[in-house]
């Protein structure tokens, strides 16, 4: 270890945390997947711990990393600095501290232990990193360990080294996406965080994948699509919903599972603000569902089902909000110009709904998702 120490050209001390942290494509790819037959999979279940680890390793880093265009790497001065720094001596290392309440908030050392671990055991063999000599001539040197090496715990910190390989992998960005630092402490599984962080990776007009694509890549062994949607994806968007900047829409259509990423209106503090607000959802029950019954003098029938829809797809509330403050402008506007005109009040609660329904039908097809999904919008103008 001491020897070690002497060869740390820079060392990292975990301070003031950040709302989201980068992380590159190809450090996301390279860590967890393998390429098997033109395929990413999933290497193997990781503690969540150690992906706590990884996150407050990105975030201690972030003012270290940059960006480069892959297709002109010698342009860039941090490479050429980075080369300089950690390429030239025999060996180098950068040294990594944090605190242990940043992987388990109540500081259990056996998780943390089994965290640490397993990242310095991950992985663990010859890397090898090209680079340009002064000469303009290629150069290899070769690194051997895992992600991280030599951890040691010490007075409520955790410290490790971090090789040139991984180090590079971490701070040098030709592609990359944002993610949460808080969605890892939502989010209780590595496959769940794993496949968060893969919906940063979809286009706006999402993708379409099968069950043996999704059985494959995550790991998982479901029987059918309706299943895999309710035992592994539902309780993600859940999370999602209440925890994060984005969530996601799944829908079945034949045998194929279409999945579209998509922005929350208000980005949540996550898992801090979870925990005060309950969640996004409660607060849209708890004043638009108790505004409406109250001010249209609903039925406990038409309660029950306007809130089963909103429970069961968290876009609706969205979409239903719209359409009826849209609604609500037509009977405003009529009413202006003819006093004889009814009050939107005056409307039996089942008429009205077939016309929010009609709205509804009229916004969702201006959406991204109506382009893979036509009819996919929530129905409130029939029984449940």
């Amino acid at each position: 270890m001491e020897g070690r120490d002497n060869k740390v050209k820079e060392t990292f001390v975990s301070h003031s945390k950040s709302d989201k942290v980068k992380i590159s494509n190809e450090f996301y790819r390279d860590l967890f997947f393998h390429f098997i037959d033109g395929d990413f999979v999933l290497k193997e279940a990781m503690p969540i711990e150690a992906n706590r680890i990884i996150v407050n390793i990105l975030d201690i880093l972030r003012n270290r990393q940059f960006q480069y265009k892959q297709d002109q790497p010698s342009d860039s001065l941090q490479l050429d600095l980075f080369k300089k720094t950690y390429l030239t001596d025999d060996e180098s290392y950068a040294k990594i501290v944090m605190k242990t309440s940043d992987i388990s908030s109540s500081r259990n050392i056996e998780t943390i232990k089994n965290g640490l671990q397993f990242l310095v055991n991950f992985k663990q063999e010859w890397h090898t990193v090209s680079f340009l000599n002064p000469k303009g001539e290629v150069e290899k040197k070769q690194f051997y360990g895992g992600l991280i090496i030599d951890p040691t715990i010490y007075k409520g910190q955790v410290s490790f080294f971090i090789n040139p390989y991984w180090f590079k992998k971490i701070v040098a960005l030709a592609n990359y996406n944002y993610v949460l630092y808080s969605l890892v402490y939502s989010l209780k599984s590595h496959k769940h965080f794993l496949f968060a962080l893969w919906l940063n990776t979809l286009k706006e007009n999402g993708t379409k994948v099968t069950l043996e694509f999704m059985n494959k890549t995550w790991a998982i062994n479901y029987k059918d699509l309706r299943s895999l949607k309710k035992g592994f994806l539902d309780p993600i968007k859940k999370v999602l919903d209440k925890s994060s900047s984005f969530s996601f829409n799944s829908s079945i259509k034949g045998g194929y599972l279409g999945i579209i990423r998509y922005e929350l209106k208000s980005i949540g503090e996550a898992a801090e603000e979870a925990k005060s607000l309950k969640s996004q959802d409660d607060q849209f029950k708890l004043y638009k569902l108790s505004y409406i019954k109250k001010r249209h003098k609903i039925t406990e029938d038409e309660y029950n089902r306007l809130e089963k829809i909103f429970s069961e797809d968290f876009s609706a509330k969205f979409l239903f909000s719209s359409a009826y403050q849209n609604v609500v402008k037509k009977y405003n506007r009529q009413r202006r110009k003819d006093n004889n005109c009814p009050l939107i009040t005056d409307i039996p609660f089942g008429n009205l709904l077939d016309e929010i329904q009609e709205e509804i039908v009229t916004i969702y097809k201006l959406t991204k998702q109506a382009e893979f999904v036509p009819n996919g919008f929530p129905i409130f103008n029939t029984p449940i």
